[in-house]
């Protein structure tokens, strides 16, 4: 009975909090409402009209029902607040970022780090090592990654996607701290899946009550419905020890090799701050920098080259035209280089295209407001959850043309083939404003020689079925922050007897 006794307690605090919360912030909303939204209910508001499976596409129809680019839904007086277009996300998350920039999460990780010095230092020592000049640093890795994938695939054509998820991690994880990671069950990628795996799960704002309840965090797990603190507890585990992982191993390598290991990130920032009076406190910002790039860069791989391949499979005119474009370039007796896939227009646009058709966020991490705001005569209240919507902006027939449903890369070019200054990169597919992905640039190069190699050496084709049909893949995608192409079949069918003595020897050539 002494369970049953608190359990009682427990609910009646809970029930009158939620209650005195909900009626003091309607009433201090004052005269301006809130952007619109579907139908509320008293007290509990939109509790249950935010769909599980593909949030964003709600968002959007419920942005065109209403007329209005903004909208908002309500959970016991907690607000989230969406973007569906490029106007709304420039007008508040670039033109007025300073009040749009803050974000709870992760402590160690800057991507949800509150706004101010401490974010702003965590991401300048990112972005110096992850943009240009320095960018270009990384290709090796990124090639050799390449390299082993499309080997792999040679070999292993069935498991693909997990040839895939190998490949990202080496790029992630040898660019960072020199890891060359092993070919099966390598203990960095495990730490790196399973903390991810909670982020893609539940990384949506909305995803679960306490998204609008902060208190719910402290009810005891026997609670009803705090099933999410037994999910949240496992992933603790693993992004605790995420950030570490790598980075003292790559730590332990540079001082036994008195900085001359390997080139690494890792190395490259700690050969600095070796006289460096503040060291310990620079060498933990480097540590929590290097293990975003560490979360963010496997799983973002795996799911934007797995839509291109299932792009290619539905397109067969496409993936040909790429193909000839590539040859046109590299010849039919050697794999391509770096320097021979930048200059590759139609790659670009297929590239861009494949961000753009499917992003891997479709809804980005959420921003807070810091203070009370107003935009096109809504109240935007303090605390509020506001998220851009990335799917329906890549979307908008007057950005990207008509038929945003169809993986068009012409969409990204002029007549004669090539780029269009007047189209924009989809950006919005690496999230909005000061919060916008700093690893862009190195995902984005990966991309392209990864591409570029799967498409020189296999024909990519449907299988089929045991009567000799052709089994067309579905587009079905994941529900998450991280949204991933469901499982479809296909084939890798090797193009020549040459292309496959190249796909044998090439990583030799490139670790030697």
């Amino acid at each position: 009975m002494a369970i049953f006794d608190i359990s009682i307690n427990w609910s009646l605090i809970f029930v009158l909090a939620t209650l005195t919360t909900a009626i003091y912030r309607r009433v201090k909303k004052g005269r301006l409402p809130y952007p619109p939204g579907p139908k509320k209910w008293p007290i509990i508001g939109n509790m249950f009209s935010i769909p599980e499976d593909q949030p964003w596409i709600a968002f959007k129809q419920w942005s065109e029902e209403k007329g209005s680019d903004v909208i908002s839904v309500e959970v016991l007086g907690s607000h989230m607040v969406v973007l569906n277009s490029s106007t709304a996300v420039r007008d508040i998350m670039d033109k007025r970022s300073s009040n749009y920039s803050d974000r709870q999460g992760w402590t160690w990780n800057f991507a949800f780090m509150p706004y101010g010095p401490v974010w702003k230092e965590h991401r300048r020592v990112f972005r110096q090592e992850a943009e240009y000049p320095e960018a270009r640093l990384h290709q090796p890795h990124a090639l050799l990654a390449a390299r082993r994938f499309i080997k792999h695939v040679l070999h292993e054509p069935i498991t693909w996607t997990e040839h895939l998820r190998h490949m990202a991690g080496l790029v992630v994880l040898s660019t960072a701290y020199g890891i060359d990671v092993k070919p099966q069950g390598d203990p960095f990628i495990e730490i790196a899946e399973k903390a991810m795996g909670g982020l893609a799960k539940g990384g949506n704002t909305g995803t679960y009550l306490v998204d609008f309840i902060p208190a719910l965090k402290y009810i005891p797990e026997w609670f009803p419905g705090a099933g999410f603190q037994k999910e949240a507890k496992e992933w603790y585990k693993w992004v605790t020890l995420l950030p570490d992982a790598g980075f003292q191993l790559a730590k332990a390598n540079y001082v036994s090799d008195a900085g001359t290991g390997k080139y690494c990130i890792a190395a490259r920032v700690l050969d600095k701050l070796r006289d460096d009076p503040d060291r310990d406190r620079k060498e933990k910002v480097l540590r929590n920098a290097l293990g975003v790039f560490y979360s963010a860069g496997s799983d973002t791989t795996v799911s934007s080259i797995s839509t291109f391949v299932l792009a290619m499979v539905l397109n067969p005119d496409i993936q040909q035209k790429l193909r000839s474009a590539v040859e046109a370039v590299v010849g039919t007796d050697r794999l391509p280089e770096f320097e021979d896939v930048e200059p590759i227009d139609y790659l670009h646009a297929v590239v861009k295209e494949t961000l753009r058709w499917q992003p891997v966020t479709p809804l980005a991490v959420a921003h807070g407001a810091s203070d009370d705001d107003v935009y096109n005569g809504y109240h935007i209240p303090k605390g509020a959850a506001v998220v851009g919507n990335s799917w329906a902006l890549l979307r908008e027939e007057g950005t990207w043309g008509p038929h945003p449903d169809q993986f068009r890369p012409e969409r990204f070019l002029t007549t004669d083939g090539k780029l269009n200054p007047a189209v924009p990169h989809p950006d919005s597919a690496f999230g909005f404003g000061r919060r916008i992905c700093p690893g862009r640039i190195i995902a984005y190069s990966s991309m392209m020689i990864t591409c570029a190699s799967l498409l020189q050496c296999f024909n990519i084709i449907k299988q089929k079925d045991i009567d000799g049909q052709e089994i067309t893949p579905k587009v079905e995608y994941t529900t998450g922050l991280l949204s991933f192409p469901k499982p479809f079949d296909c084939e890798f069918q090797v193009r020549s007897e040459t292309m496959r003595r190249l796909m044998e020897e090439g990583t030799e050539i490139v670790e030697h």
